[in-house]
């Protein structure tokens, strides 16, 4: 699985991670099918997503690479101002309608028209991304990097927010004190979704 574009674009490193964390996840696997292709559109939507959050956090392995990320947005930062996002939401809409064809980019809509109603109303923190590189897994990096958000999220005694795609995920979060208020499966084909919510401890 090849991460990087060529030497004339490199790849953001916690963007690489992130892909290499959500390259087979289930989702990424319905939108994207097409394994050559799925590098670039990946790439696109998860920018996408870090660009619009508040907390950015990484972590690094010993010889100084991108082991891992969390991007995470404050509470009344979601949905962000929509100024705030504009840029970064054209720029998302032009790479995938580049990459992807119309038939998946229905499919896309749908499926984030879904988690817009299963969004919380109250103030929260939102978790938009958390990834781990496969190498790296089961060293417990996944919580060093969720407990900053943990713990500003009881000093302000709001929830946690986010949505889960990968089943093999839902036990990690589950003892993070996290548990499934919802599951949906937004369209047909489509594997199922998971709204997660911890509250304040």
């Amino acid at each position: 699985m090849p991460l990087r574009m060529g030497a004339r674009h490199m790849i953001d490193p916690r963007i690489e991670t992130l892909i290499a964390s959500f390259y087979h996840d289930p989702l990424a696997q319905f939108f994207w099918p097409n394994e050559e292709l799925r590098v670039k559109q990946l790439s696109a939507g998860l920018e996408f997503l870090l660009k619009l959050s508040s907390m950015i956090l990484s972590s690094e392995t010993a010889n100084r690479k991108c082991a891992g990320v969390i991007g995470a947005t404050r509470p009344g930062r979601y949905p962000p101002p929509f100024f705030h996002s504009m840029v970064a939401l054209i720029r998302l809409i032009l790479n995938l309608l580049y990459l992807t064809p119309l038939r998946e980019m229905t499919k896309m809509t749908s499926v984030y028209n879904q988690f817009d109603k299963i969004h919380p109303q109250q103030p929260h923190w939102y978790i938009a991304l958390l990834g781990v590189h496969p190498d790296q897994q089961g060293k417990g990096l996944g919580g060093e990097l969720l407990r900053p958000v943990l713990q500003q999220a009881d000093k302000e005694s709001v929830i946690v927010y986010l949505e889960c795609s990968n089943p093999n995920s839902l036990d990690f979060y589950r003892k993070y004190g996290f548990e499934v208020i919802k599951e949906i499966v937004p369209v047909r084909g489509c594997p199922p979704i998971w709204g997660l919510v911890r509250k304040p401890m």
